[in-house]
């Protein structure tokens, strides 16, 4: 293969890689191919130092540590001048006879090439060839020097997106290692996102308002703040107000002495005083009546509660954490809910997305719920292809409680480990298909990904297409904000669009 027919090889890998995460290693593949080097792999940097990534031909599990050692020499030498380094001979270069790694390389020649944007120097392309085979062909360093300048950009671009994922996981990580979550399930952006916010407010003592539809995990929310709080080992208290009558909110909250009223047979200790030194979580904050309201109000304001009978006034000392699925906002305007308990309650606000807008978390959610349901001893479960497609679907209006409702029913139902679609609930079944309609809910490049490997290769194109006409509409064809929201490089949307072309 002469150098211009591998430079349009490079060209046209760069053009037609779909899968961005593997472009780096393909490249090298073709690289290493071309140069006929004996070895080679990506260096980047990570804080302070230097590691490899993405090897060809360089066997971790073969060769020794000092085996595998690389020149930081050459790697440093390349960054600081940001320019191609090659070394016929290394132990014999005047340059780098001081360099560590000279005794375990030796004669070998070496060539670095940095992966360079502006003034950032992310990686370098590290080849070897060794002393018996001898030193790079001059067409070799022609095409390193024209890889440079063609294909830099791009590989940095991809790299750079993985560095930015790398951090990302390892944020996550350090995220859930150092705070309790449990009974959380989720690595969406939105979801990470939120946790970061629960750590943040956590260790306050402001009052905390979580907004969600129904079903979404509004306690388990609750409960992570309370879990990680200076409060965690005080009580955690719920009120579900949803479930009270208005004539019973007062006791509920406040307790009651014997004989308050008709039924109240013994003395009561009320949510408030249960809770003390801890935290009360009132779900469905909405639907406390007026009276009540302004009651809760001079709680939060004096931190004095008096129970229903009795004239003696107890200091409490809680945490107040509410929630709801309602528009409080709306509900202040129409006079339904006071603007200073309002204002009190809503210092932070935590909103949960509903699960449609965070399908990459439905096969972690799937999974997590299986463990808890299936009974079975001795068997493994497995999800039919068509289950899981028609799982990842379906819309949840009941979100995550939906969800976990329906994996409940399939395991109990199940008569072999294979769990097939007729298992699934009759909705989800008779659910209308759209005529072969693809839909996409968030519009991000991890949805479409996702949508991609449930389509199978037959239906890509249709899938892409789809995904673009949706995105192009949501943001009327502007190109560089539809690139942001879809969390995709410029160049690659670019790409799609010109694919999927009208002829």
């Amino acid at each position: 293969m002469d150098l211009y027919q591998a430079l349009f090889e490079i060209l046209k890998l760069i053009q037609t890689e779909q899968d961005q995460s593997t472009l780096p290693i393909h490249l090298l593949d073709r690289v290493v191919a071309f140069t006929q080097a004996d070895r080679g792999f990506i260096v980047v940097r990570e804080k302070e130092t230097f590691e490899e990534r993405y090897q060809i031909r360089f066997d971790q599990q073969r060769f020794s540590a000092q085996k595998r050692r690389f020149s930081r020499s050459l790697v440093r030498e390349a960054v600081r001048g940001r320019k191609l380094i090659y070394t016929e001979e290394f132990s014999d270069d005047s340059r780098f006879v001081n360099a560590e790694s000279v005794a375990q390389i030796g004669g070998d020649a070496i060539l670095v090439v940095p992966i360079a944007h502006g003034d950032r120097v992310l990686a370098v392309i590290y080849l070897e060839r060794t002393s018996e085979n001898g030193p790079f062909s001059k067409q070799a360093l022609q095409f390193m020097d024209e890889f440079m300048t063609m294909a830099a950009l791009t590989l940095f671009r991809v790299l750079e997106l993985a560095e930015l994922t790398q951090f990302r996981q390892n944020h996550e990580r350090d995220l859930l290692a150092r705070f309790d979550f449990e009974g959380i399930v989720g690595r969406h952006p939105s979801m990470i996102s939120l946790l970061e916010t629960v750590a943040q407010v956590a260790a306050s003592e402001a009052g905390v308002l979580i907004r969600g539809e129904t079903g979404t995990g509004k306690e388990l929310i609750a409960r992570a703040v309370h879990c990680n709080s200076e409060r965690k080992k005080q009580p955690f208290v719920t009120l579900h107000c949803g479930a009270l009558p208005e004539s019973l909110f007062e006791s509920e909250l406040f307790g009651h002495r014997r004989g308050a009223f008709t039924g109240a047979q013994s003395d009561r200790v009320g949510r408030i005083a249960s809770a003390n030194g801890g935290t009360l979580f009132i779900d469905e904050v909405a639907e406390i009546p007026l009276p009540s309201q302004a009651k809760l109000l001079r709680f939060l304001q004096s931190g004095e509660i008096q129970r229903v009978g009795s004239d003696r006034v107890e200091q409490v000392d809680v945490r107040i954490v509410t929630a709801t699925h309602r528009d409080l906002v709306d509900m202040v305007d129409k006079g339904e809910f006071r603007q200073d308990l309002y204002y009190r309650l809503h210092v932070i606000e935590l909103e949960i997305p509903p699960l449609r807008e965070r399908r990459t978390d439905i096969p972690l959610l799937v999974s997590h719920f299986m463990s808890l349901y299936w009974k079975k001893q001795g068997e493994a479960p497995q999800l039919s292809t068509e289950t899981t497609a028609r799982l990842e679907a379906w819309h949840y209006p009941g979100n995550i409680r939906e969800l976990a409702h329906v994996i409940e029913r399939v395991c109990v139902l199940a008569r072999t480990p294979i769990l097939t679609p007729d298992l699934l609930p009759k909705t989800m079944l008779d659910a209308e298909e759209g005529n072969g309609e693809i839909r996409f809910s968030s519009y991000t490049n991890e949805e479409l990904k996702l949508a991609r490997e449930r389509a199978g290769n037959e239906a890509v194109e249709r899938v892409e297409r789809a995904f673009l006409d949706g995105l192009m509409a949501l943001t009327d064809g502007n190109i560089p904000e539809a690139a942001k929201r879809a969390d995709m490089h410029r160049t690659y949307l670019y790409r799609l669009i010109s694919k999927h072309k009208n002829p």
